[in-house]
């Protein structure tokens, strides 16, 4: 009898090891998965949540205006570099740094940004 007890309390030990717990489903729930970029880019899309039509910059490409449907309209983006977003009108640059993402980017920043550049602002 006491074999069984143990067998069943190390099945319920690895069951619980193998799921994610309660509070780290919810904490992904509702999100997009980051998605990849290339190294030493920026990936743009026009909608939120990685949807839409998408851009790939390149710092080695060096300042960038925005393409006509990203202009004013960044929705998400991904950085695999650093880079520095502008709007020109008025002046505001905003510090991008490798590793940095925002899947909802309208109503901040992404909603002026006219160009991007290579390196920090």
């Amino acid at each position: 009898m006491k074999l069984r007890s143990w067998a069943v309390a190390t099945a319920v030990a690895l069951t619980a090891l193998l799921l994610p717990a309660p509070g780290a489903v919810a904490q992904t729930q509702g999100r997009a998965a980051v998605p990849a970029c290339n190294g030493g880019s920026v990936c743009f899309w026009s909608g939120q949540n990685f949807h839409g039509s998408t851009w790939e910059w390149t710092a080695r490409s060096g300042y960038r205006d925005m393409p006509p449907f990203l202009h004013d309209h960044v929705g998400s983006f991904v950085a695999n570099t650093r880079a520095c977003f502008i709007n020109w009108g008025p002046l505001e640059k905003r510090n991008v740094f490798s590793g940095d993402w925002r899947s909802r980017y309208l109503g901040d920043f992404g909603g002026r940004i006219d160009g991007v550049a290579p390196g920090g602002c």
